[in-house]
């Protein structure tokens, strides 16, 4: 079974996925799902990405963007919900040590509920 499959199979397994389909088909078979998606777009890390993942998850203006912001506010969702990271390797290529404290706070949500999954899509 895909990743997209095991997302949106009623288990709602959280988890890290890396996935090759298309963005609105993941969006939208997620959605059908019962996840709350937040579609986040490329950017090569830093403000830019905080910014755009903060108004794709609905974060509002408060939110700090930093690991600690992020975890807050990762922590005060209260639905399942999945982020899809598009186009992630351009964060990754641009500053790795950045993206591997985000994706360990991303991997460390997986972990508690409600339900948390981040797709990754190239």
């Amino acid at each position: 079974m895909s990743a997209v499959g095991r997302l949106s199979d009623g288990s709602r397994t959280p988890g890290l996925y890396r996935v090759l389909e298309d963005v609105s088909t993941v969006a939208e078979t997620l959605s059908a799902a019962g996840w709350r998606v937040a579609v986040v777009p490329a950017a090569d890390g830093g403000t830019a990405f905080f910014g755009g993942l903060a108004r794709a998850a609905g974060f509002g203006p408060s939110f700090g963007g930093n690991l600690d912001a992020l975890w807050d506010s990762l922590n005060d969702l209260t639905e399942p919900t999945a982020l899809v990271l598009t186009e992630w390797t351009r964060f990754a290529r641009a500053r790795p040590e950045r993206w591997a404290a985000v994706l360990g706070v991303l991997q460390e949500r997986c972990e508690v509920g409600p339900a948390f999954a981040v797709v990754l899509l190239d």
